[in-house]
């Protein structure tokens, strides 16, 4: 050292309390925006991710499902309307044809088809070789209503009894008489 000579340094700036709080807050701020970025970024990606593997699956299903809703069912038996007015609807057209490829499935043939007068949504439904007609409802699924018939028909052969009709409109239940 040198005679006459002091060693000097900068003094520090001295920084008060509520300027080191604002600086926390800030850098507290801006750790919150990142993490808020962060798990924004994370859900963008999850989001693409569930969309693409919902496409893929969505593919898949059509991919593997038969094209039922483009076949059309056009009966091949007579529909009979008693109520006189010559018009059948698709709706108990597509019914029938269904119906007729169903039971189909179990071994019976339909005969016939009558839309009865006076009534909404029902068909009567005549099957070769079996005795009582059966009541249908058109609204019902097809596959559900011929196993009631084929349950039906073998339960009135296993009781040895011979009805005029038997009524399967109601899904697992059947009435005759």
């Amino acid at each position: 050292m040198k005679i006459g000579k002091t060693i000097v340094s900068e003094r520090e700036k001295a920084v008060s309390e509520s300027e080191r709080l604002v600086q926390r807050k800030k850098e507290e701020k801006r750790k919150r925006f990142s993490i808020a970025i962060f798990f924004a970024g994370l859900a963008l990606v999850g989001v693409v991710i569930f969309g693409f593997v919902m496409k893929a699956i969505q593919d898949k299903k059509k991919e593997d499902l038969p094209d039922i809703f483009s076949k059309t069912y056009t009966p091949t038996v007579e529909i009979i309307d008693e109520a006189g007015a010559e018009y059948i609807t698709d709706k108990i057209k597509t019914t029938v044809g269904m119906l007729e490829e169903d039971l189909q499935e179990y071994g019976y043939k339909v005969a016939k088809v009558i839309v009865p007068a006076k009534t909404a949504r029902e068909i009567d439904v005549y099957i070769e070789k079996i005795t009582p007609y059966f009541k249908v409802h058109v609204d019902r699924n097809t596959a559900g209503t011929a196993e009631d018939i084929k349950r039906m028909i073998d339960f009135l052969d296993k009781k040895n009894k011979k009805p005029n009709y038997v009524d399967v409109r109601l899904a697992g239940r059947a009435y005759y008489k």
